[in-house]
């Protein structure tokens, strides 16, 4: 009787392992899903039962597929949760006047109203993406009167387009607006900068009334 006690008992530590190996399994088939944001249509799920000493017949059990009702195929459509963790958004602002910016100049948004996902450094002007993804990037620029400035958004080492903010001839301030989607992987990063070769002139102007430089993104 012990014998076959202990027979059984080896059997129930094995069928435990094996249970813990698919929920192991499971976890990450789930935070794949997650990540990728990957919607599945009518597929089975698994329940993992936990093994009883008393009755070891049934360790994995699948949920039947759904049958034809009036000749039609009953799918169901599983919407994946939204991680916390994919939601990333940040929105930052020149609170002063950047005067006289030289070339190759990174230009540093310190006042940040939004930074879901603490991406955004407000100390160095530089978002990190945390994960893959598509995101949109926005920056404005405001140039000071008879002043032209030059900048540029850059993807980790390359520049990924310019723009001018031109109102060197007239005693006004002009704005531009320039926006970009791009696909990231995590690690990489993005900020604005002057033109390392065109010169700009004058002054990044930003002020309460007139309005502030701004750079802002979030994922697709």
């Amino acid at each position: 009787m012990e014998t076959a006690m202990k027979k059984y008992d080896r059997k129930i530590a094995l069928l435990e392992e094996k249970i813990h190996s698919q929920e192991k399994k499971i976890r990450t088939l789930e935070e794949k899903r997650s990540s990728l944001g990957a919607e599945e249509e009518g597929k089975n799920s698994i329940r993992v039962h936990t093994v009883n000493k008393q009755d070891t017949n049934t360790i994995l059990q699948k949920n039947p597929e759904q049958k034809p009702t009036n000749g039609h195929v009953a799918k169901k459509r599983i919407v994946p949760a939204l991680d916390a963790s994919d939601v990333v958004a940040f929105c930052a602002y020149m609170s002063t006047t950047e005067v006289s910016p030289s070339r190759h100049h990174i230009l540093v948004f310190d006042d940040v109203k939004t930074n879901i996902g603490s991406a955004f450094n407000r100390i160095s002007g530089m978002f990190t993406a945390p994960i893959d993804g598509a995101f949109v990037f926005t920056w404005t620029i405001f140039s000071d009167r008879h002043s032209y400035i030059n900048s540029q958004i850059v993807v980790n080492t390359e520049a990924f387009t310019s723009m001018i903010t031109d109102s060197d001839e007239v005693s006004d301030f002009h704005s531009s607006t320039g926006v970009i989607v791009v696909n990231l992987n995590r690690g990489d990063s993005v900020y604005i900068r002057t033109h390392p070769t065109e010169l700009s002139h004058g002054n990044i102007y930003s002020g309460s009334i007139r309005g502030r430089p701004s750079f802002n993104g979030w994922k697709l």
